[in-house]
């Protein structure tokens, strides 16, 4: 076996040489590669709680205080209600009532850029603008709401803003609208 004299290494194993000299590196960069993984996993899982829904929170408190209630997140493909939406979060709530009728609440949650987009979209269409055959009143929920009757379909409908929230509870029953609009407002994020 010929040696080279500067590194004492033989001269014809130059990959074996190679391998050697970079494996600590290599030990080094996968072990440092695990671990940052790891960190970006935690973090997105942190994250990821931070983006539960409002209405998932809403069914387990609903679930808590009026268990007969089944919930069903919804989803939705629908354009923005305001130009700087930031995210959209639909849920359903029924069950049956005493005389065996099917009752029902739609929750839908959207947060928005600014509050100066909530502002503008309630002073635009919260009120009711081209509801017809609806009545509106003020509403006393959030930083502005208005309260709709109506004689047909979703004959309680409540729109109410809360900083950069926009919230809409509607169904068949005022009373029932009303307690899940409340619902939503004491879930509802800070920001």
């Amino acid at each position: 076996m010929v040696l080279n004299a500067v590194c004492a290494r033989p001269v014809n194993s130059g990959v074996s040489w190679l391998i050697m000299l970079v494996a600590p590196f290599m030990t080094r960069t996968i072990v440092l590669a695990f671990f940052l993984s790891l960190c970006v996993s935690a973090s997105a899982s942190v994250e990821a709680q931070s983006r539960t829904p409002v209405t998932t929170r809403m069914a387990r408190a609903v679930r808590k205080f009026e268990p007969t209630w089944t919930y069903v997140s919804g989803w939705c493909t629908c354009p923005p209600t305001v130009p700087g939406q930031v995210w959209r979060d639909i849920g359903t709530w029924e069950r049956k009532d005493k005389q065996g009728r099917r009752e029902f609440v739609n929750v839908e949650i959207v947060k928005a850029a600014s509050t100066g987009e909530t502002a503008d979209w309630m002073r635009h269409f919260g009120r009711g603008s081209g509801s017809g055959s609806c009545s509106v009143e003020s509403y006393q929920l959030g930083d502005e709401a208005y309260l709709f009757k109506c004689p047909r379909s979703f004959k309680s409908i409540l729109n109410y803003r809360k900083g950069r929230f926009l919230v809409r509870v509607d169904g068949d029953s005022q009373t029932v609208v009303e307690r899940f609009a409340k619902y939503a407002a004491l879930r509802l994020p800070a920001s």
